[in-house]
């Protein structure tokens, strides 16, 4: 019998960063899981890492989210897939409240939470703390869940039957953790959970805080409203 839990975690040349992503998930006080590595064409010794802390390392040599979500995901052994990201530190009940929630809602086929920033102050930590936890808040409320890549959790069978990061043969080039949601809204329900929450790194606001916003607006227009696959 496999563990109920399967962690994926995508990763491209992640020496610097995973070692602290694998080691909060080592102090999870939920035991049941494995975690999943899956190297997406790296040089440095991110696979190394993973092995020490004994994961399970598969390669995907075609880059991109998607491609490497997809592969970690049907991978999985576990009843329930949790996806984190390389740079993210996870507290030590994360597992355990992502697990209770789906036992207490049988019809529950996804959760997501907060992404906070780990070591950011400023307008930075403001976007995260609140503009972008108002923003999910308010999203889940209007029936357009968004689960982002560092912090959500999916019933394996309702993944399997959504397709998964693609459509059809077609992968998602872009937001393919948003693209997931909205097709297992179909499925089920989609918890928003106010305690879930991750501390992810802020190198993704290394481009400006304005520019990641408005990159990432124009994503959630097209997908969300326009409904244009991405």
């Amino acid at each position: 019998m496999g563990p109920r839990v399967s962690v994926v975690i995508p990763a491209r040349n992640e020496e610097r960063e995973i070692e602290l992503c694998l080691q909060s998930l080592k102090e999870q006080r939920f035991r049941d899981f494995e975690v999943i590595v899956v190297d997406n064409g790296s040089t440095d010794a991110t696979q190394a890492i993973a092995r020490r802390y004994g994961c399970r390392v598969i390669a995907e040599p075609r880059p991109g989210a998607s491609f490497a979500r997809q592969r970690g995901f049907e991978a999985a052994q576990g009843e329930l897939i949790a996806s984190t990201d390389a740079d993210t530190v996870v507290p030590p009940d994360w597992l355990e409240l992502i697990v209770r929630s789906f036992d207490e809602n049988p019809d529950q086929v996804g959760i997501y939470g907060k992404v906070l920033l780990r070591a950011r102050r400023g307008f930075g930590q403001w976007l995260a703390e609140f503009l972008f936890t108002a923003f999910l808040r308010f999203n889940h409320l209007l029936g357009r869940p968004h689960f982002c890549g560092p912090n959500f959790a999916v019933r394996r069978a309702a993944f399997e039957r959504s397709g998964g990061f693609k459509d059809g043969d077609l992968f998602y080039r872009a937001s393919e953790d948003l693209q997931l949601s909205l097709k297992l809204k179909k499925e089920g329900y989609i918890r928003f959970h106010r305690r879930l929450v991750v501390y992810t790194s802020p190198r993704k606001l290394r481009g400006g805080s304005f520019r990641y916003m408005w990159e990432n607006t124009k994503n959630y227009w097209a997908v969300t409203w326009l409904r244009r696959r991405r």
